[in-house]
């Protein structure tokens, strides 16, 4: 194999900076090669790619010492896929990258077709970008990047928005498009169920921007699992184990591991019932650009009560979720706010009560540090300057944010924007708190940070409402669950309740935890053999 791409002693720093973001790395990507990169949120993963794509020092600034070794035609997916989008419509879009392989206009329509099944987004071409969820966004955005037939892909957490199901989707278009056309693909991601896998290669990254690992997936995790989890990298749950040894071992660790796991869930449906509404939502409908996306919508939020709100992509889960905030109109319905009709509340006084958390982070960001973006709240209701400056503090070293406290909020890495949205709603410890997936883009170090400040906020009464792609999150920290489907609340209860009703799970297209799977497919081969016993007996 000959080298397509690498770099040799490749440093880069940002302006801002006082250190390198990454820092004497030497990498040489072979024709063909499928390559995952991995490392903890900050640790530069993303800025790697750029400068292999030739986005770092062309269009984003930076200092950068080494060699980089490119090609020309080059594909780039990234994290956000707004910030990449440039037309009005779906089809708009993809035509542009079209035109820019010479495609003849009469031969598009079809292409564009194509490529919206690809990626399994059945829409119309000429639907408004606008209009599409952050999901659907970034299969379009996939969908463009396959129009170019780019000699290397570079995704940067291309199912980062995705539920579940529609990340096993993508994940297999990417795994089929790479392996069919040969290309060479670098990515970037932190779910590694469903496509570590497949990799020819994983790099490791520390949280100083240095390679610590290269090699085979299973070879990576078999040495350097304890590095890993300190990284904060999510282990796959399965891999490098086989679905089918497990199944046919009982007494395969992991099969025990998963069994544990599951009777632990199930104890928690005895778990004490709260009756102390802060939030009451009764028959409630919505509507997007006049279309109703949520219709009969009930739900009551009682104090220290965490509730998750899941969905397929589309099903009105961050509209849903502004509405409560007081941040879009419904189109019926009454929401009561400690007994008081929402729409009645200032929202001086409503704020002091009710945070909201953003499902992109640099949404709500407007002051020049993150220091003062945390210390906003305290300044606005009129604190003391030595109140602000201590919770200020406080948080800072809570998100492990306290180093970055004097840089400006868009200069983080993803991961730490979102840390830094989710602190700024903590000043002012609210009554209520609504959050759109606060761990998205985050390692997993990270996340269970987060996930254990959020439950110290529960257990001192905050309530939690909060939208989320993962199901293990849900499983392991909701009161209850909210499920939307088909512009409908389907369920709303236990997740045990949920995720243990494998039926249901179908019908409303979620993947359940694993050892809620594993209890499934054990049931099924014990079931099996009981017909077959049945069937010789007779």
């Amino acid at each position: 194999m000959s080298s397509l791409l690498g770099c040799n002693h490749l440093s880069v720093r940002f302006f801002e900076d006082k250190e390198p973001i990454l820092k004497e790395v030497s990498l040489h990507i072979n024709q063909g090669e499928k390559v995952l990169i991995l490392g903890p949120s900050g640790s530069g993963k993303s800025t790697l790619i750029s400068v292999l794509a030739g986005i770092i020092p062309e269009h984003i600034e930076a200092s950068v010492s080494g060699e980089v070794i490119r090609k020309k035609r080059v594909g780039v997916l990234f994290q956000n896929p707004d910030t990449q989008f440039c037309m009005e419509h779906v089809e708009e879009e993809i035509a542009f990258s079209l035109e820019n392989r010479k495609v003849p206009r009469e031969e598009m329509d079809a292409i564009i077709l194509e490529l919206l099944q690809t990626v399994g987004l059945t829409i119309e071409p000429h639907t408004p970008i606008a209009n599409l969820s952050g999901g659907m966004k970034q299969r379009l955005a996939l969908a463009c990047l396959l129009a170019l037939e780019p000699e290397v892909l570079f995704l940067d957490e291309p199912t980062a928005q995705l539920d579940p199901s529609g990340r096993k989707e993508v994940f297999e278009v990417i795994k089929n498009t790479a392996t069919r056309t040969g290309q060479t693909m670098v990515m970037v991601e932190h779910v590694l169920d469903g496509c570590i896998e497949w990799m020819d290669r994983v790099i490791l990254l520390d949280k100083k921007g240095q390679i610590i690992a290269d090699g085979k997936p299973e070879q990576i995790l078999n040495q350097h699992k304890p590095e890993m989890q300190e990284a904060g990298i999510w282990i796959p749950q399965i891999y490098p184990h086989k679905w089918e040894d497990i199944i046919q071992n009982e007494d395969h660790p992991k099969r025990i591991a998963l069994v544990n796991e599951y009777e632990t869930r199930k104890e928690t449906t005895a778990s004490k019932k709260l009756h102390d509404p802060v939030l009451e939502v009764n028959h409630l409908e919505a509507a997007y650009f006049k279309e109703t996306i949520l219709e009969n919508i009930n739900l009551t939020v009682n104090k220290g009560e965490w509730i998750a709100v899941i969905g397929n992509n589309g099903t009105g889960k961050s509209t849903f979720l502004k509405i409560l905030a007081h941040l879009k109109k419904s189109k019926k319905g009454d929401i009561r706010f400690h007994g008081k009709e929402l729409k009645k509340w200032r929202d001086r006084d409503l704020y002091q009560h009710l945070g909201f958390v953003f499902q992109n982070p640099e949404l709500q960001f407007i002051n020049q540090t993150v220091f003062g973006e945390i210390a906003f709240s305290g300044i606005q209701y009129q604190w003391k300057e030595t109140d602000i400056n201590k919770r200020t503090t406080e948080l800072l070293k809570e998100f492990g944010l306290e180093p970055y406290q004097n840089q400006h909020p868009f200069t983080l890495s993803f991961g730490q924007k979102r840390r830094l949205s989710v602190a700024t709603m903590l000043l002012l410890d609210q009554d209520i708190l609504l959050l759109d997936e606060p761990t998205f883009g985050q390692d997993a170090k990270s996340s269970h940070d987060l996930l254990q400040v959020l439950e110290k906020r529960k257990r001192e009464g905050t309530s939690i409402i909060m939208v989320t792609h993962d199901m293990d999150i849900v499983d392991q920290y909701a009161d209850k669950v909210v499920v939307l489907h088909q512009k409908n609340q389907a369920y709303a209860d236990h997740p045990y309740l949920l995720f243990s009703n494998q039926e249901l799970c179908k019908k409303l297209a979620i993947i359940p935890p694993i050892h809620y799977q594993l209890i499934a497919d054990l049931k099924e081969v014990e079931d099996n053999q009981k017909q077959r016993v049945l069937s010789i007996t007779s």
